[in-house]
């Protein structure tokens, strides 16, 4: 793995708070915001990052479970001699993570709901941000939505039947209050996880996509205004 490699995937990601500095003898970067999955190997976990990057710190929390979804905010450091080789000979790099996030892990449902009918408690989608990731057939999907106090319920389906076009498959993201949740104020921005093992199961070299959402409701709430994403592929 070259530097210029965990470059490019930084700036690839569009993430914020991401800085980097200059220092004598050597390249110290500290980055922020940044997902990825967490894959045991022996007795250590390691982080594998976006652009087939993979991170190891021996600070990490404990609780990081297999297959769990995070975001991290850390510091790599190429003086220090475990990075002697860039990643190249062990296949990561050891960084210090100062904090963890996790992610909310969901499966991707076969069978779709009745696009036609508002579901009890459904929500709107204000917008679906430009930054994503596709790690290990996780895809991360960072939305953003209107104030509320009560928790969101997210569901992302497709209908195996589909007739593609092109081979774009068409999701539909359905977001619901979770009405017997207590009240309290949320986060505007929601990140959250999806399994798509599913579908890159059936594909063998790409896989291609677009996310269907209601993007509001009509003034007696009974249609909805469905928008989609711009089209996602990845190779596989």
């Amino acid at each position: 793995m070259k530097k210029n490699v965990l470059f490019g995937v930084l700036f690839a990601l569009l993430f914020p708070f991401v800085t980097s500095c200059l220092r004598e003898g050597g390249q110290k970067i500290s980055m922020g915001n940044y997902p990825g999955v967490a894959i045991r190997r022996n007795d250590s976990i390691k982080i594998y990052l976006k652009g087939n990057d993979v991170v190891y710190s021996p600070r990490i929390s404990s609780n990081v479970e297999n297959e769990d979804c995070v975001i991290i905010d850390f510091v790599l450091d190429y003086d220090l001699p475990e990075n002697s080789d860039s990643g190249r000979i062990k296949g990561f790099l050891t960084v210090d993570i100062s904090n963890v996030r996790f992610v909310p892990r969901h499966d991707l449902k076969t069978g779709l709901t009745d696009t036609a009918v508002i579901l009890p408690g459904e929500h709107t989608i204000a917008s679906v941000q430009q930054r994503n990731a596709f790690i290990l057939n996780r895809f991360f999907l960072f939305t953003e939505h209107s104030a509320d106090t009560l928790p969101l319920r997210f569901e992302l389906s497709y209908d195996p039947q589909q007739v593609t076009t092109d081979k774009v498959y068409d999701l539909f993201l359905r977001v619901t209050k979770i009405m017997e949740s207590p009240s309290a104020p949320q986060l505007k921005t929601q990140y959250n996880a999806f399994n798509f093992t599913e579908l890159t199961n059936r594909e063998t070299d790409s896989l291609i996509f677009r996310i269907n959402y209601a993007r509001a409701f009509n003034r007696d709430s009974t249609q909805i205004d469905w928008t989609a994403t711009p089209i996602y592929r990845f190779a596989l």
